[in-house]
């Protein structure tokens, strides 16, 4: 391999349960197409155990990215920026890869950069519009979060790309033959009232609901206990399952086996488990938030939902539940969506592309639009 080819891809990919960390250690394992031209570490930044460890995380990464540099291999850091600590993590490094002469891409998925924004002092607005202004490029997950770093931050249009995530394709095509005849509803994610957890268990005790066979499974941590209590003074204990942090296999599994996925959020970016289901051709119910309404049409590829109305997640599931033609036809324009635009092979080409961009000073004319932008925009077609 030449010289100069090593990609450090710093996020916190010792997680469950998904998210930006999973999608770099897909690309970083990928066996063929753009990214075999590149070397790929992966890079820890936070940590499984307690925030206070966190500095251990950094200092290490830094390390890495000066031993990388003084081999001569470091050809840019990759660096994945969430909301809140992740800003000062990635504030470091970002500083440690510039003194160390490598290039950097700074990767922004915070679905709540915005309120963090609002809510820091001068300093740590300062410190966000330096980050933006020192990075090589900046890759965002939507048009909304696009037009808010260039107006927020000043950065140069040309130095700022839309590139949509990607998913892996599910290993099995069909679904498991069904044992009940419930409608099954699954949740996936981090339990919080951001995600609409509270919105979602108030629906479903609501009586056009209740006097329906839906069973709802909620997939991931947080305060579980919380919400157990909530589903039992609901009186709906008997239709909740709350089954905890799954594998990634796992989560897919119980994707497959679902008639709908549904995310009431408040503030997303674009959620993996939404490609997800895109992928596993599971009908998705979600709030237009963050990049969602970029992508997905109402009644065409998802069914939309503002976020806190109950009453339109009650309709919403009971419109899936009696009308088999929709659901059939949201599941087939869903697969079509993912297999055109949401592949990670896609994901992978668009991404090593910016590479060759950020890696050979060519400052882009225009925002680098992904597929999806044009599919968003032209119906499809």
């Amino acid at each position: 391999m030449s010289e100069r080819t090593t990609v450090l891809l710093a996020s916190p990919y010792g997680q469950t349960g998904g998210g930006m960390g999973s999608i770099m250690t897909y690309l970083a394992s990928m066996q063929s197409g753009p990214a075999t031209r590149y070397q790929f570490k992966q890079v820890e930044t936070r940590g499984g155990g307690h925030v206070l460890l966190s500095p251990y995380y950094v200092a290490v990464a830094a390390g890495q990215i000066a031993s990388e540099s003084i081999r001569g291999r470091l050809a840019l850091v990759h660096l994945n920026l969430a909301e809140g600590g992740s800003v000062y993590r990635k504030a470091a490094l970002l500083a440690v890869a510039k003194v160390a002469g490598s290039k950097v891409l700074l990767h922004l998925h915070a679905a709540r950069i915005r309120q963090f924004h609002q809510s820091v002092n001068g300093a740590g607005k300062w410190l966000l519009r330096w980050m933006f202004q020192t990075a090589d490029h900046t890759v965002v997950l939507g048009d909304v979060w696009r037009q808010w770093v260039i107006e927020n931050f000043n950065v140069p249009p040309g130095k700022v790309s839309i590139v949509y995530n990607g998913v892996p394709t599910p290993r099995q095509a069909q679904r498991p033959k069904r044992t009940d005849k419930a409608f099954h509803l699954l949740f996936v994610g981090n339990l919080s009232e951001r995600k609409g957890v509270s919105d979602l268990l108030h629906a479903l005790a609501a009586p056009p609901l209740r006097e329906r066979n839906v069973k709802l499974t909620l997939a991931g941590g947080g305060p579980l206990d919380h919400y157990q209590q909530l589903a039992e003074c609901l009186g709906i204990a008997d239709h909740t399952r709350f089954a905890g942090w799954l594998t990634q296999d796992g989560a897919r599994d119980l994707m497959l086996s679902a008639d709908a996925l549904i995310l009431p959020s408040y503030d997303e970016g674009l959620p993996l488990v939404i490609l997800e289901a895109l992928a596993s051709g599971t009908p998705v119910i979600c709030t237009p938030v963050g990049s969602v309404p970029e992508v997905l049409k109402d009644h065409e590829t998802a069914l939309l939902v503002m976020p806190g109305a109950q009453d339109d997640i009650v309709g919403a599931v009971l419109e899936l539940i009696d009308n088999a033609s929709l659901r059939a036809s949201l599941a087939l324009a869903g697969s079509r969506l993912y297999a055109r635009v949401f592949t990670l092979e896609a994901f992978s080409h668009s991404i090593t592309n910016l590479y060759s961009v950020v890696l050979a000073d060519r400052p882009r004319p225009s925002a680098m639009w992904s597929k999806a932008q044009k599919v968003a925009n032209d119906g499809g077609d």
